[in-house]
């Protein structure tokens, strides 16, 4: 079966089993380990709805309900969804993760994960990485005084 022709629903499903298959392939490594056991401290027992949209957020294809328990994330029959916050999911960018899912798995930073890291007070990323400026500030020039002393040094004047 093709990615355009799953429904949301298995999109969805799938795209879970990437995540959950980074999540535990990775479970020890530094950054997600804390992640991981904050979200289950801060979501013990919460859940989220998932909207599944194609070209526009508005055109809402299915919506799911989802959770975090014990490190893995599944689906909560509809019968017992109870959500405690929305999130939107494109239909590309999860058929994306599942044609490319060795990728993600081994290198789930890639995965789009910050609707957790915003519902734990972290900042989330909107867009592309950029590494820490270390250059140093340049430097400002300062005009000369108007009346007094000039006091900068011979070579700056």
């Amino acid at each position: 079966m093709s990615l355009e022709t799953k429904t949301g629903v298995e999109l969805l499903l799938d795209y879970l089993d990437v995540c959950n298959t980074a999540l535990e392939e990775h479970r020890h490594a530094l950054p997600y380990k804390p992640l991981i056991l904050a979200y289950d401290r801060i979501f013990a027992n919460r859940q989220v709805g998932v909207d599944i949209y194609g070209e526009h957020p508005d055109d809402v294809e299915t919506t799911l309900t989802i959770r975090l328990r014990e490190g893995f994330f599944e689906r909560v029959p509809d019968s017992a969804a109870h959500p405690s916050f929305h999130m939107k999911l494109k239909r590309q960018y999860m058929e994306d993760v599942v044609a490319h899912r060795k990728e993600y798995i081994q290198h789930p930073e890639k995965l789009d994960w910050d609707w957790m890291k915003s519902r734990m007070g972290l900042k989330p990323h909107h867009g592309p990485a950029h590494g820490a400026d270390m250059r140093p500030p340049e430097k400002e020039a300062y005009p000369p005084p108007a009346k007094g002393a000039n006091m900068r040094p011979r070579s700056a004047r």
